[in-house]
């Protein structure tokens, strides 16, 4: 059995007694999460990850979940060897309650449902009647992914394209097996509302006009998911650490897809008419490996 269908079966979860040594291996933002009155944390661990909840089930939901996408997401940067032995730390609130307490002592946007903060991820649980922990589960574990085997920094553009490019992807994955069709709205930018990539691939930041924003965000996740499944041969994780080393984005196009498109100019033609015409929703990773 390999390794991600063995995770997309029942993650093995232990449970996992917490002591005052583990708890010096958190950041801050871990430590106010466990502080909080209100939830009577319990902590369980599988191969990966340590969970800390307040309710079994949660963690089962998320072990289950955690396990299979951590997989496939170095299975799509081709990581073959994980060296990576710390556990990251999976913190699950139950109730709006608890998840607003810990929104008003960190940084965490309050519209948020989830965040990474380098090895740790902070989740508002779903019900118990929900079978999925949820969309932003995959999202966030891609962002952790990067924080482990990306060294530096990414432009906000990649980083939350190719975060949004997994969650989509596997997300739907994972799930329509299961028997849930879950329709996801295709990446489609408008022809009025387009970037040029020279712009797009230089910003450190999102636009300064809130309406820009969510053009910005779509156009930066079908890019990468153009770059990435159009384009499965080449090395993505190459081109990311390109990226994070301080490259321009020209510069590690020609690096890693080179072989393919001669210049900026190339990728454009070819990107722009994907990206302003409708897209097919991914099919199944089971079908298509």
């Amino acid at each position: 059995m390999s390794q991600i269908a063995s995770a997309q079966s029942v993650a093995k979860l232990e449970d996992l007694v917490w002591d005052e040594s583990q708890q010096k291996t958190l950041s801050r933002s871990g430590n106010d999460a466990l502080a909080i009155a209100e939830i009577e944390w319990k902590h369980a661990e599988s191969e990966h990850f340590i969970y800390h909840f307040a309710q079994r089930w949660m963690a089962e939901r998320a072990a289950a979940e955690a396990e299979t996408y951590y997989a496939l997401i170095k299975k799509d940067l081709k990581i073959t060897e994980d060296r990576w032995e710390v556990k990251g730390n999976v913190f699950l609130f139950e109730t709006d309650s608890s998840w607003k307490d810990f929104v008003s002592k960190t940084s965490v946007d309050r519209w948020s449902g989830g965040v990474c903060i380098g090895n740790e991820i902070y989740l508002k649980s779903p019900p118990a009647a929900n079978p999925f922990v949820g969309s932003t589960f995959p999202h966030e574990l891609a962002h952790l992914v990067v924080n482990r085997f990306v060294r530096g920094q990414l432009p906000i553009w990649l980083n939350e394209g190719f975060a949004e490019q997994q969650s989509r992807k596997h997300f739907v994955g994972y799930t329509k097996p299961k028997g849930f069709n879950f329709l996801l709205r295709p990446n489609v930018v408008s022809v009025e509302n387009y970037t040029p990539l020279d712009e797009l691939t230089v910003a450190n930041d999102y636009p300064a006009d809130e309406t820009k924003v969510p053009h910005f965000y779509t156009e930066s996740v079908r890019l990468v998911q153009f770059l990435v499944e159009d384009h499965p041969k080449q090395d993505f994780l190459e081109f990311l650490q390109a990226m994070a080393d301080g490259m321009r984005f020209d510069h590690a196009l020609d690096r890693v897809y080179g072989s393919i498109y001669q210049n900026l100019e190339a990728l454009e033609v070819r990107f722009k008419d994907v990206a302003i015409s409708k897209v097919k929703l991914v099919e199944d990773p089971a079908k298509t490996n």
